[in-house]
């Protein structure tokens, strides 16, 4: 053990491998103290070869309440943390500003490296026993998957528990067929009938999905409680299988209100109804045909045409397809992009919801093969300043998942657009797929401006 050889007792370690340590009475009487803790200076006797928990702290590695994932969480009886950067938000998160959930980002990001994963396996006892008294903040899914076994149960029903499985890049093909089973009624295809639109977002939900009366039901679990992402997929009624994945919600949350299914679909909508469920809608998908989004052609796409044409005669800019080299200047650019939004003010909703892009796009950069995602890049003088990536919901429909461009550089973002539009067309779509606006003001404006053909309604169904 490093701490032995810089002076530390192996008898303050109960284990040899060197994953706890033995604390010892104060001497006040007032609680215990760790044996490496000097209460007359006090610092740590052996700060420099400091035991993990004792590096992360106050954040904390343990296992949940139902003791199947590993999860990354802070300590309420921290001061500081408690005081000055969590405190009043627990019900968002536990997470006051962006800084803070980025620095969380970047320690469940070490955490999940090679290297650390070994370590976990060898030594299980490095994760710690759930406490009520330390706040989820985001699942350890490499971590889970590492000391999980392999062979779950995929089937339930009304079983006293609920065996399932933690959605991994292997599950793809599953998930694929499942949506390309889905016939599209009034409406469609939503974006979120994909793989990558969930996947990328597995370091700050858990994931995970069972087999019910053979349909692929997936949840997604927060610090708040599971809810659906998508309704149950599968041919026939839907309604059991909705039923039990309600049970299976409600026996989660304890009668949280996060209970519901989102993305119900217009040809679902009315079945869900009859079923004795409340219907609300949610966020439209924006819907346009790609060819009006490449040629930018008339008086309505002046301003768009306009700086794509500066960009071009300014920078002289091209499309180049992204490739996993690109990975760390991608990272860099999202970088400077995130620091130019937050310097022009944002509203809290949406700086929440950039603090926690980063995750997602570092998991397209990653694993862009793996998700099914088609990437582009856009140097400028040899740098990259624009990036996108999206994916094919159906043979003729691409959707734009994400994107990042320099701010500084007129008619970048334009360009960006226009050109990955341009390349979907050129493989075979008729039409493209933005998502939809995450409820921000701003964003909706910047879609409205190039004209859907159609906004794509969806719901959310709650009992």
């Amino acid at each position: 053990m490093h701490a032995v050889e810089q002076g530390a007792s192996p008898g303050w370690f109960p284990d040899p491998a060197g994953s706890q340590v033995t604390v010892v009475p104060s001497r006040q009487g007032d609680g215990y103290l760790c044996p490496a803790f000097d209460p007359a200076t006090s610092q740590c006797r052996l700060y420099e070869a400091r035991p993990l928990d004792c590096q992360l702290y106050p954040l904390a590695v343990m296992w949940n309440a139902e003791h199947d994932q590993v999860v990354l969480g802070w300590d309420t009886k921290c001061p500081f943390m408690r005081e000055n950067a969590l405190g009043v938000r627990r019900e968002a998160l536990g997470v006051a500003s962006p800084e803070v959930w980025m620095y969380v980002n970047r320690i469940a990001e070490r955490l999940e490296q090679e290297e650390m994963l070994d370590t976990f396996v060898k030594h299980p006892r490095l994760i710690g026993r759930f406490q009520e008294d330390v706040v989820v903040l985001r699942p350890l899914l490499q971590v889970t998957e590492r000391l999980t076994p392999d062979s779950l149960p995929l089937t339930t029903h009304h079983l006293p528990f609920t065996p399932h499985r933690p959605l991994t890049l292997a599950d793809r093909p599953r998930f694929e067929e499942a949506f390309a089973a889905i016939e599209w009624i009034g409406g469609g295809p939503l974006a979120a009938y994909s793989f990558p639109y969930h996947c990328i977002w597995r370091a700050l939900l858990s994931y995970w999905w069972i087999e019910i009366d053979g349909h692929l039901c997936l949840f997604a679990e927060s610090p708040d409680g599971v809810f659906m992402p998508l309704p149950p997929l599968g041919t026939g009624p839907v309604t059991g299988a909705v039923a039990e994945a309600f049970r299976i919600m409600q026996e989660r949350n304890r009668g949280r209100a996060v209970t519901r299914v989102e993305n119900v679909p217009a040809g679902l909508k009315a079945e869900l109804e009859r079923a004795g469920y409340r219907l609300a809608p949610k966020d439209v998908d924006y819907f346009y045909r790609a060819a009006d989004l490449v040629t930018l052609a008339g008086d309505r796409y002046k301003s768009q045409r306009a700086a794509c044409n500066r960009f071009g005669r300014e920078q002289g800019g091209l499309l180049e397809s992204y490739e996993s080299r690109d990975q760390d200047e991608c990272l860099a650019l999202y970088r400077d992009w995130r620091d130019q939004k937050l310097a022009k003010g944002m509203e809290e909703s949406a700086r929440s919801l950039l603090a926690d892009s980063e995750a997602a796009h570092r998991e397209a950069f990653a694993h862009y093969t793996a998700l099914g995602l088609a990437g582009a890049v856009v140097r400028v003088k040899g740098a990259i300043r624009a990036y996108t990536f999206g994916y094919w919901l159906a043979p003729s429909v691409f959707c734009v998942l994400l994107e990042a461009a320099d701010r500084t550089i007129p008619g970048l973002a334009q360009f960006l657009f226009r050109e990955f539009c341009a390349r979907a067309q050129a493989q075979g779509a008729d039409f493209i797929n933005t998502m939809d606006d995450s409820g921000l003001a701003g964003l909706a404006k910047s879609k409205q401006e190039y004209h859907p053909i159609e906004l794509i309604p969806n719901w959310i169904a709650t009992v």
